[in-house]
Parts: C-alpha cells; structure tokens; sequence
C-alpha cells in the first residue's frame, strides 16, 4: 500500500469514530509511523474547519479565497434551506422548502465545502444517480439535481422523518414477528437496488429510516453515498474505488470490502450487512463490537472480519440477558426456541465468510423469513426428517392439539376407571362392525348395479330397475344418518345408474343432494364435491341447459387437477363431456377448436393410463369424430369413429350397442362426404344393432330419419323412405341426435 493510499484509508476510518476518541485511534493506527499521524491529523483538522468556516469572522481575503457555505434560510436553486438535519463524510443534509413548481418539503443533500475533490464529487453524483434509477417504496425517492452558485453539486429527494430502524424497534417495543415483518420489506428494497444494478455497500441502521403512513410503519432506505454500480456507469466522472481503499462501516461490512484487495465487490456484500442488521434487531448488539473494532487498529479491524466467526445470535442472547433485563429493551426471544434456531441459521448463513456460501439474492434472504414466520422449513438449515415433523407441528397447532387433548383424555380415562375404558372400546368396536357392514352392502349394492343399465343390458325392461332404484335412493338418508361418506359414495353410484336409464331429471335431482352432502360433511373442494359437479353438469347438458352444463363441468375438472394431477383418469372424463358440450357451438369456431383441444387431452390421457384399446379412449373418439366434421375435418372425422368402432368390436362384438352408435356417427361423416351409399349402408347397420336396445330411442329415431332423408335424396320411392321411419317416436327438430353417453360408469 502507497503512503497516499495508507492515509486516505486511515483519515476514512478516523471519520467513523467519535470525535473524542480519534486521538486515542490515531496513536494506536499509526503507531510507528509520526508523520504519518501529523498528516492524518492535519486533514482531519482541515475536515472540522470546513464545516465550521462560517461561524469565523471571515477577512476579505477569506472570502476570496473560499466560497461561503450554506446556512437555513439561504435558497439554493428554488429551495429554500430551512434546518440542517444530517451530515456525512462528504455530504449536508438540510430542510428545504421547493417553492415552485409545487410547494413541499424535501431534503437537500450539498456537498461539504472542502470536500469538492473530484473524487467526491464523483462519489456524491454517483449517489445521485443511483437513487435516480429506483422506483420502490421503501427507497427515499430522487426529485431534483443541480449545482450550486459556487459550483458544488446538489441534489434534492422526498424528506423522510423517520427514526433509524433499531431506535423504531425498540422505542415500540416490537416483537420479532413485527421486527422481522420490517426487516423483509428492506430486503425487497435492497433487491430493487440490484436489480436496478446497485449496490449499497454501507446498510447499516442509520442508512434505514422508519417513517409513518397512516399509522403504518414504513422502512425507507437511503444514502446510496458509497453505492457502486453492477451495471454500467453511475456517473459520466470517474469514481474509482483506490486498490485497497477503506469503504463503509466496520461493523457492518462484509469479509471481502475489509479484504481491500482485488476481489470485486458484488450484490452478497449487501446480503453480509443485511445479516447483521438482522443480527442487530433480534439482539440489540452486532455481531462484532463497533468501539472494540476500531480501538483494535485498522490491521485488526479488517482480520476480525475476515477471520474470528461471531457467536450465533442465540448464544449472544443468552449472555445477553442478565445485562438487556435492566434497560428498556424488550426481551424479544427466547433463545431456547426452536424459532431461535431457525433464526440462528439464516442470520449465520447471510455472514458466511465465503461469499459463496451466502444467499444469492437479498429475495432468498426474506422468502428464508417468510418461511419461518409460517412455520416452514428454510433453506439455511440442512433438512432432517425430526426437523419437517416439528415444522409441521408448528404449522397445524390446532390439529396436534386436538390429537393431543384426545390422548390426555384417554389417559385420564384410564386412570380414573378401567371399567369406562372396556365399555368405549366395546362401543367402539360396535360402531366400527356396524360401518364395516354399511360399507360392505354399499359396496354389493354398487358391484350389482355396475352395468345394469339398458346401454348394457340389451333389451332389458327398465320399469323394475327405476322402481329399486327409486327406493334405494329413498332408503339412503334414513339408512345412513350416520355415515354420511357411504351415503355419498352410493348416491354416485345411483346418478350414473340414471344416467344409463336415460332419467335425466332423476340424475340432475341425485347430483344436487350429492353436492350439497359432499360439500356438508366433506367440505367445498374434494373429490366428491367434483364428481357431483360433473355429473350435474352431465345430467344438465342432457336436458338441454348446456350453459349451465359447461360451468359445472369446468368446475370439475379444474377440482380433479387441483386433487390429481394433470394426467387423470376423472380430468380425462370431464374433458371429454366439456369437448361433447361446446361441439354444439356449431357456429363459433373457437369454440370448436377448444372442444378439440379437450377431446384430444382426454384421447392422450387415456391412451398413456389405459392404452389404445380401452372403451374410455374409443369414447374420446367417438366425440372427437362430430367436433370433426363440424370444423369439416372429414377425413380425420372418419377416420376417428372408425377407429373407435373397432375398439368396441373387439372389446363387446358387432351388435353392442355402442357398436350401433358408433355406425350412426360414421353414417353423419360419410354423409357430410356426399358418400350417400357408403352412409345409407352404416345408417342401416346402426339401425339394426339399436333396435335391439331400449336405449339410445333418440339416436335410433335420428338414425330413422336421417336414412330415410338419404333414399329420398337418392331418387328412390317415397314408400321406402317413408318405411323407415318410426311410427312410434317423432323425429328431433334437428338431424343430429342429442348427446351420447360418453365413458360408461
């Protein structure tokens, strides 16, 4: 280190120490070295002089040699100086009143006289700069800039009357909750600043102002007077932090600024002080004495710093009791909590010597803290399974104490007779035969009624099978006042029983009950809740409500990914009902393509969970073959039912009834393709399977007519057209039948 260099580090040190302790500093800094002492104590002279020049009687000479410095009352530019209120290293500080183009209160901040070497000067513009680029509610915000009639610059930002943020702290008597709420919204202010490319380079309690909004406390960080940039340039005039230079303040500055060598300094310097400003306001002390460092010398300053590892905030505390329990400082933790474990982490981790080993942003540091404060794990402590358990002790209180009460109960229980303990368990078991017997039955009850539906059960009569259904349906709430999870379970059973029926009203009226129990006893959002909202929206489309239908059924599916996951089997179900409800948005082609776009998620789902071949994912190609040849994609239209009728070939053989609904969509696409004979020849084939079914009367009649519309179209007779028509059902207002049961239940 030059000599140049050796005195300005230590005349920047002596200005960080009392007045009334500088000499004790300067002999032990300099020790050695007389001349070294003379100078520094020559500049420092020169420092207090300059800002007490104008309380002397000045000569003429004076006057002309230097120029006067700035006094309340004086204007600078269209500020008016009121008080003087603050004083750096190379700055004033003063109240200042703008008087046009509004009228407010601000700070104005000038440069000392005697201290306008270009150095400073770069220095001061750099802070002016650097506040410039923030735009933060926590920074102090820049509103003008100039230079004054004598050539020093200034510059002007928002006035905050505040107190330095310990101060705050402890004057309120803040808990670390509150503490800590204040500290993280410094952290996103000093993330601001790095995003913006600066770094602060001196965090320190003074530098952090608590200032009130409507009663609320706001910190506002300020004097960016040593800041450097990350990004670019600051200021047009060199600011050139000298090789080995002493910059900030000793207690609160980071390993590698007390290094002073050529390591760069970047945004983790920030996150070391912002460590021990945390450190500072769950303990009232830093992590190293501030008089202690400075009447150590410079060379052992800067090794402390760099070397000794500070006592975890939680071993401070502990020492510090005895001495915080006669002043007015609130104890604000207990230092045996687990909390204060978390804390030590954090804290210790922000002053890690290697920078590496820090957080990476001053974002990680608060998003640690917000962890705590909700009882999550934090990234600053290595996991282990012990640790997760208690944090989630923490976080459900209220659960672990009721665990906890009923086990205190039983306990008490069994002290105070054996005899009540024998008759709980007996009841219990009673209960718990009585549940598994329910289940059971619901169970058989719900493997009976699997695939007894006409779309099934070809030709079956249905008239006994609404009659037992009906009476079950009755027999459920009485049967199952008690289980209402069973009663649930098998009310999902019936509605799709209905639904087969094709008793839709009866399915609507089920799904409603369903919902409203599931929601009753098992909460808004579950499963349960989401199958109910599915085959309400189902029962809806079927009745011709298909607004309606497609709320309910968007609500489902969102439900089942929230609970499942992206790739199940229920999202893949409702998918395929939405894309069934907006094809009928024949004129919307957005619509249309969202409706393929549902279809085709359902197809994928199921071919990756069930495979190629499943009746789910030849029910997804049925569908996906109508959106299809509405968007006249006729070629892939046919080719999707085509496939889909293959599937269930294979899976139920030629005369399943959803082989002959499979014929009728086939029979849509190749008419659409004007392969009238091709189409009569599939209408005929799904004629001849539906026939044989109670079900489906609506495809069936719709079949009728279409064929007949066919033959007449052909030229052929009247009579015969008019032979294939049902005398029994009346055809539907429109060609294409209503909605088809999509995936079997």
């Amino acid at each position: 280190m030059s000599a140049e260099q050796r005195e300005e580090a230590v005349f920047e040190a002596a200005l960080q120490v009392a007045a009334s302790e500088r000499g004790a500093y300067l002999d032990d800094a300099c020790a050695g070295d007389a001349d070294l002492r003379r100078r520094v104590g020559v500049l420092l002279g020169a420092f207090e002089r300059a800002g007490s020049f104008m309380n002397q009687a000045a000569t003429p000479e004076a006057r002309f040699s230097l120029p006067p410095t700035e006094k309340p009352g004086d204007k600078i530019g269209s500020y008016k100086l009121l008080e003087q209120i603050g004083e750096g290293g190379c700055g004033v500080v003063y109240v200042a009143e703008q008087e046009e183009p509004v009228r407010r209160r601000v700070a104005l901040k000038v440069i000392k006289l005697g201290m306008d070497t270009r150095q400073a000067i770069a220095r001061f513009d750099a802070e002016r700069q650097a506040l410039a680029m923030m735009d933060h509610p926590n920074i102090a915000k820049i509103h003008d800039a100039g230079v004054t009639d004598t050539g020093r610059p200034y510059f002007v930002m928002e006035l905050v009357r505040g107190i330095r943020i310990t101060d705050y702290c402890d004057q309120n008597q803040l808990g670390a909750h509150e503490r800590l709420d204040l500290f993280i919204q410094v952290c996103r202010a000093i993330q601001h600043a790095h995003q913006k490319g600066v770094i602060h380079r001196d965090i320190k309690p003074s530098n952090i102002l608590v200032t009130l909004h409507d009663g609320v406390p706001v910190p506002k960080v300020i004097d960016f007077g040593i800041a450097k940039a990350t990004q670019g340039r600051l200021t047009d005039q060199t600011v050139y932090t000298a090789f080995e230079q002493f910059i900030g303040t000793p207690a609160y500055m980071s390993p590698e600024q007390a290094e002073m060598s050529g390591l760069d300094i970047d945004t983790r310097s920030d996150i070391y002080s912002l460590g021990v400003l945390l450190y500072e306001l769950l303990t009232g002390k830093t992590p190293f004495d501030a008089k202690e460092l400075l009447a150590a010398g410079l060379d052992a300053m800067r090794r402390t710093i760099r070397e000794v590892e500070p006592l975890k905030p939680s071993t401070r505390l502990t020492q510090e009791r005895a001495a915080r329990s006669g002043s007015a400082r609130p104890e604000i933790r207990n230092p045996k909590s687990d909390i204060d474990q978390d804390l030590d982490w954090i804290v210790m981790k922000c002053l890690e010597k290697d920078r590496g080993r820090r957080y990476e942003t001053a974002n990680g540091l608060a998003t640690d803290i917000v962890r705590h404060l909700s009882n999550e794990p934090i990234i600053a402590r290595p996991p282990s399974q012990l640790y997760r358990f208690q944090k989630s002790v923490q976080r459900n209180k209220l659960a672990f104490g009721a665990v906890t009460a009923v086990a205190l109960t039983v306990v008490i229980g069994l002290a105070v007779s054996m005899a009540m303990y024998f008759k709980a368990e007996t009841e219990k078991k009673k209960a718990q035969t009585e549940a598994a017997k329910s289940k059971q039955t619901a169970q058989f009850l719900k493997d009976m009624l699997k695939g007894v539906g006409p779309s099934v059960a070809v030709g079956r009569d249905t008239t006994m099978l609404r009659e037992i259904v009906g009476k079950t349906i009755e027999r459920l709430g009485p049967d199952l006042q008690k289980q209402p999870e069973v009663e649930i379970d098998l009310r999902l059973t019936l509605a799709w029983v209905y639904f087969d029926l094709q008793d839709f009203k009866k399915m609507e009226q089920t799904a409603r009950e369903t919902l409203r129990l599931a929601r009753a006893h098992l909460g808004q959002e579950n499963m349960a809740v989401a199958d109910a909202l599915s085959q309400l929206g189902r029962a809806l489309q079927c009745l011709g409500r298909g607004d309606e239908a497609e709320s309910f059924t968007r609500q489902a599916a969102l439900m089942q990914r929230q609970f499942l996951g992206h790739d199940s089997l229920e999202e893949a179900s409702s998918l395929e009902h939405l894309g069934d409800i907006l094809r009928f948005h024949k004129e919307d082609r957005a619509r249309l393509a969202e409706a393929e776009n549902a279809l085709r998620t359902s197809l994928a789902i199921r071919r990756r969970r069930l495979g190629n071949g499943s009746d789910e994912s030849a029910w997804a190609l049925h569908h996906l073959s109508h959106v299809l040849r509405e968007e006249r994609k006729l070629s892939e239209s046919e080719d999707a039912i085509r496939e889909a009728l293959a599937i269930h070939q294979k899976n139920h053989g030629e005369s399943h009834p959803w082989s002959g609904l499979d014929y009728y969509v086939l029979a849509n696409s190749l008419e659409a393709q004007k392969r009238f004979d091709d189409a009569t020849t599939a209408y005929q084939k799904a004629l001849d399977i539906l026939e044989g079914t109670a079900a489906y009367q609506a495809q069936r009649a719709s079949a009728r007519v279409a064929l007949a519309s066919i033959i007449a179209r052909q030229g052929k007779s009247i009579s015969n057209a008019l032979e294939n028509l049902n005398p029994v059902h009346e055809p539907p207002a429109e060609r294409e039948a209503g909605p088809i049961p999509a995936t079997p239940k």
